[in-house]
């Protein structure tokens, strides 16, 4: 008895690059979409009563928030370009997280010209949560576009 056979190997290794980066790009998208949605929920927007400053119309940390997708490190980075989210997300001076804040009071001038004195400002995270409270959800949505046909 003889048997005759021809086996042939197709080789789809650009196909499934090709998949897995369109793959990482749908998901890094969604992730920066949703997470930015939840940090625009959680930021604290200042007031004229919570500032001090008549006529202030707070928004701007909120406004400023946006996500960037880096296919070539397949990152997504959320946050904000204005200098003092970090100041609001990790806290200042005594109250800042993890003792990293200035331990001695300050003095700063408003944009009306009044004089403050303080000690720092509490944390009052917004990035962080949006993430990690909704992390379960984040990877869920990479399961589902893992699972869509292409």
């Amino acid at each position: 008895m003889k048997f005759e056979y021809d086996i042939k190997f197709t080789d789809n290794t650009q196909q499934l690059h090709e998949a897995l980066d369109s793959w990482a790009e749908r998901v890094l998208t969604i992730w920066g979409m949703k997470v930015q949605d939840y940090a625009q929920l959680l930021v604290p927007t200042g007031t004229a009563d919570s500032t001090g400053i008549e006529g202030y119309v707070g928004g701007a940390l909120k406004q400023s928030l946006t996500y960037a997708v880096d296919l070539a490190k397949k990152t997504v980075t959320i946050g904000s370009n204005l200098f003092y989210s970090v100041y609001v997300e990790l806290g200042t001076g005594i109250f800042a997280e993890k003792g990293n804040g200035r331990k001695t009071p300050w003095v700063w001038k408003d944009f009306n010209g009044k004089w403050h004195f303080t000690r720092g400002m509490a944390p009052r995270p917004f990035l962080r949560p949006a993430v990690e409270d909704h992390i379960e959800e984040l990877r869920e949505i990479a399961v589902e576009e893992g699972n869509k046909e292409i």
